[in-house]
């Protein structure tokens, strides 16, 4: 992939501005630098291989794409590409749901649907609409200006669109498999609907369970077989998640973070989120500034 250098050189620079829309504007030649060095997707993350092959890392497993699969990368989730073959080629979509969110309102389930209807860190697919994603890069480069209003509502209809085709993408995946499965999933994603809206407030299992008429045991059971995560664990990443928002794009104070989380006090706060992610808030946001 060496000769295709160049072509990614604009993705490299959207991705350096921490831009809400990274694109590689069609099909090129080569992965981003980031790409192979942990990079956390912050949106939606898709990579359509159109030739060749490659592999990545994503939360301790690996993954091989082949030409004609797409991956799709969560939301928040670290990956690195490990390897490729010499002819291959990708196509690659970065983009926060929230530049769009003025626009959908609270429609496609608050537009966590990668979370809710892909609850793994990663899927890697044959979606049968691989060229209709690259024709959406493709037209994601036309009238690229920041100054030019028109191209940049533009944009954002197409992002609008392409997050529905997603929706729809992995709607029928779903009904592809079996009844059993197509009822977890769907029981999965009314409790990451619950998580959304509670996980302030609520954190533990019987409270979900019973929101969903079911037995802590049983809820438990569906949702480790599903995401190999544990209920209590997908809401310790709901709050996880919002407290590193928090912290890196507000001038809110550790204690006003902790209190809007409902923690009892900042101690608390700081200690569960160094066990959740390794730094105290603090040095977290010392880090990420």
């Amino acid at each position: 992939m060496e000769n295709g250098k160049n072509d990614i050189n604009s993705l490299e620079e959207q991705m350096a501005n921490n831009e809400d829309i990274c694109c590689s504007c069609g099909v090129v030649t080569a992965f981003p630098k980031a790409f192979f060095d942990n990079y956390r997707v912050t949106g939606v993350g898709l990579i359509v291989c159109t030739s060749g092959c490659f592999s990545f890392r994503c939360e301790g497993v690996e993954y091989a794409v082949k030409t004609g699969e797409t991956a799709f990368i969560s939301r928040d989730v670290c990956f690195s590409v490990t390897g490729h073959s010499a002819d291959c080629s990708v196509v690659v979509m970065l983009y926060r749901v929230d530049s769009i969110r003025d626009i959908l309102g609270s429609t496609v389930v608050g537009m966590r649907f990668v979370e809710i209807l892909n609850p793994r860190a990663c899927w890697v697919m044959h979606t049968g609409h691989e060229d209709e994603l690259t024709k959406y890069s493709e037209l994601l480069a036309v009238g690229n200006s920041d100054d030019n209003v028109f191209a940049a509502n533009e944009r954002r209809l197409l992002l609008l669109s392409l997050t529905y085709r997603l929706c729809g993408i992995f709607r029928e995946m779903a009904k592809d498999g079996d009844n059993a499965s197509s009822r977890k999933l769907e029981t999965y994603m009314r409790l990451m609907h619950l998580i959304d809206k509670y996980y302030v407030q609520e954190r533990g299992v019987r409270f979900y369970a019973d929101q969903l008429c079911l037995s802590p045991k049983y809820l438990t059971s569906l949702v480790k077989s599903v995401s190999g995560s544990t209920v209590q664990q997908l809401v310790f990443k709901a709050i996880t998640k919002k407290a590193i928002s928090m912290i890196t794009t507000t001038d809110k104070s550790i204690k006003e973070i902790a209190d809007w989380l409902n923690f009892p006090n900042a101690s608390a706060f700081g200690t569960f989120f160094k066990k959740q992610v390794g730094l105290s808030p603090v040095n977290y946001r010392h880090k990420e500034s």
